[in-house]
């Protein structure tokens, strides 16, 4: 029996990229039906992508899925996890853009982001999104990533000790990329 997977990438970027081709051959060689979610970032904010991904999963009328998403990704998986009801939910270094977190965010990353995406992330709570989560759910982010992101280590760990059945995995030495080999392993191992 298949078992099916929607993979949300993580910002201005699509499953079709060089960093993510190891996940989809990965997941397929372990009989998985892929689904590689397509997003649109160019002027877009969380909520427009949570839309579009809804749109695309309830296109599928698929029933006990996973779902995993890294970075931005992550978020939109997040935010949509009691609608979609995956039977697992993988956060792969969940982005720190909630509410909770436009309070810390360093400026460059307000410029980045731009007004609308900003004002976008203060409409959402992280803490009542992890206290509300059903699924059972996998959150991973790397050390050095949490060393240079030191506001996505906190969301990851926080949404790990707020959600009721959740497992959190800090990946030795990996940065932000879901190709370096480390968080490969890591990955394999949960899934």
């Amino acid at each position: 029996m298949s078992k099916t997977i929607f993979l949300i990438p993580g910002f201005t970027t699509q499953m079709t990229d060089t960093r993510y081709q190891w996940l989809v051959l990965y997941l397929q060689s372990k009989k998985y039906t892929v689904h590689a979610v397509p997003i649109t970032w160019k002027n877009r904010t969380v909520t427009q992508n949570a839309e579009e991904f809804l749109n695309y999963f309830n296109s599928k009328k698929v029933k006990n899925s996973y779902v995993l998403g890294f970075s931005y990704g992550a978020v939109i998986a997040l935010v949509t996890a009691n609608i979609t009801d995956p039977k697992k939910l993988i956060l792969c270094s969940l982005s720190p853009d909630f509410k909770e977190d436009t309070k810390t965010m360093p400026d460059w990353i307000r410029k980045y982001l731009g007004v609308r995406r900003f004002t976008d992330n203060s409409t959402r709570s992280a803490v009542i999104l992890a206290k509300s989560l059903k699924a059972e759910t996998l959150i991973l982010y790397g050390e050095r990533e949490g060393i240079n992101y030191p506001q996505l280590k906190k969301r990851c760990e926080e949404t790990a000790r707020l959600a009721e059945n959740s497992k959190l995995i800090v990946v030795k030495d990996a940065p932000h990329d879901i190709s370096f080999t480390a968080y490969q392993q890591a990955i394999k191992k949960v899934i």
